[in-house]
């Protein structure tokens, strides 16, 4: 790849992160009464009283039915980190969104830095292009919501995790523990990567022959789970820990419809790559079409078999909840989605001349980057859709009719 092209690349990166960072709403435009509302209250709260009140804003909760149609206040990673921000930065909505934009600029530089280190610069250069032009990963940097945070941090585990298996070497498996640990704080539900994580060091011992000791299996099932149930046991009080417990299995796992409004997050299994199709169709197929490529061929490099298990254990975890499918929950599944988009151009546009093959894939790459730009004007700032589930998305591009996406 010529420096112009990176040049190029880079220019079109950095138009996404200004083109997030000024389509953020105005004060008076945040959803107050909704889940923004939530994690303002939450932050401002703790900011001004300490982790201390965790305990009493968590048992407010339990107690409300009301509040339970929104977020609870014990993630405290991320509530934490929100505090923080307003001990130095104004307890404004605009001042929540610029921590949420400062995340996702950090894992679109983390996305960079891990994939030249495991793949090739040109890739990491497209890959980069591609994430950072994501609809829906430039929606989660512009609102006062903690997805942000959650893409930073479960990403920042599953490419520790790979330097680890890569490496073997024990100071990376700890720095892997504390991000694990983390991701759990800021949002429970990254529990599910510990399936992941099992399934993908079991790939890596027996699939590939791989020598690497147990320790560090048991380690990566117990420790960052005992770890984060001590923090909450601590911060929370064990009282509402076993309360939050039974009331996230309640949610996930429900006898009744808890409220109408989770009929919306309801469907079947593939509900997932509709909202992704209806985000960002060409990634979306480009991925589709090479997933069944290698699985025909069978030909499964280490690295990119790693990211094929993530993406198949998340979306199946996710997938099997019955009234919490929502495409923002599982955006963190774009790392996989654009990897093997890349890779599926490289595949198409094989040529003898592998500097005429680079200049399609850069060039099909900036068209589809220009596509996901358009989606995303059209999708959050010209129609101003807050929540992107799939009502709200087939009304937008005129699927269904009658149904307001405000």
């Amino acid at each position: 790849m010529s420096k112009l092209m990176r040049a190029l690349i880079i220019a079109m990166v950095l138009f996404s992160i200004v083109a997030v960072y000024l389509s953020i709403p105005k004060e008076n435009m945040f959803a107050r009464d909704a889940d923004e509302g939530y994690y303002y209250a939450y932050a401002k709260i703790i900011s001004q009283k300490g982790i201390g009140e965790f305990s009493l804003l968590l048992r407010e909760y339990l107690n409300s039915k009301a509040a339970q149609l929104f977020p609870h206040p014990a993630r405290i990673g991320h509530i934490s980190l929100a505090a923080f921000w307003f001990k130095v930065f104004p307890k404004t909505f605009i001042s929540l969104a610029h921590f949420s934009f400062l995340m996702f600029v950090l894992f679109i530089i983390l996305s960079f830095y891990f994939a030249k280190k495991f793949f090739s610069r040109d890739l990491a250069y497209l890959y980069t292009l591609l994430l950072s032009s994501s609809p829906i990963i430039m929606y989660s940097g512009r609102r006062c919501l903690q997805d942000s945070s959650v893409n930073l941090f479960w990403a920042l585990s599953v490419w520790l995790f790979l330097d680890f298996l890569v490496s073997k070497q024990r100071y990376k498996f700890i720095l892997f523990i504390i991000s694990f640990y983390l991701s759990i704080l800021i949002k429970e539900s990254a529990v599910i990567l510990m399936v992941f994580f099992a399934c993908a060091y079991l790939l890596y011992k027996f699939g590939y022959k791989q020598d690497i000791r147990w320790s560090y299996f048991f380690g990566l099932l117990f420790i960052p789970v005992l770890l984060s149930g001590l923090t909450f046991t601590l911060i929370l009080g064990w009282d509402n820990f076993i309360g939050l417990i039974k009331f996230i299995s309640g949610v996930h796992f429900p006898v009744v419809v808890i409220n109408s409004y989770s009929l919306y997050n309801t469907g079947p299994w593939f509900k997932f790559i509709i909202d992704f199709l209806l985000l960002s169709p060409i990634t979306t197929l480009l991925f589709i079409g090479y997933f069944f490529h290698t699985l025909i061929l069978r030909k499964f490099d280490w690295k990119q078999a790693y990211f094929l298990t993530f993406f198949l254990i998340i979306f199946a975890i996710s997938s099997s909840m019955k009234y919490t499918k929502i495409i923002r929950f599982v955006s963190i599944l774009e790392i996989s989605v654009c990897l093997f988009s890349v890779s599926a151009l490289y595949e198409l546009f094989r040529q003898k001349s592998l500097r005429h093959q680079t200049y399609c894939v850069v060039l099909a790459v900036m068209l589809i980057s220009l596509i996901n730009y358009s989606s995303f004007t059209y999708l959050f700032f010209r129609l101003g859709i807050y929540d992107p589930i799939s009502n709200f998305l087939l009304y937008a591009r005129k699927m269904v009719p009658c149904i307001c996406p405000h």
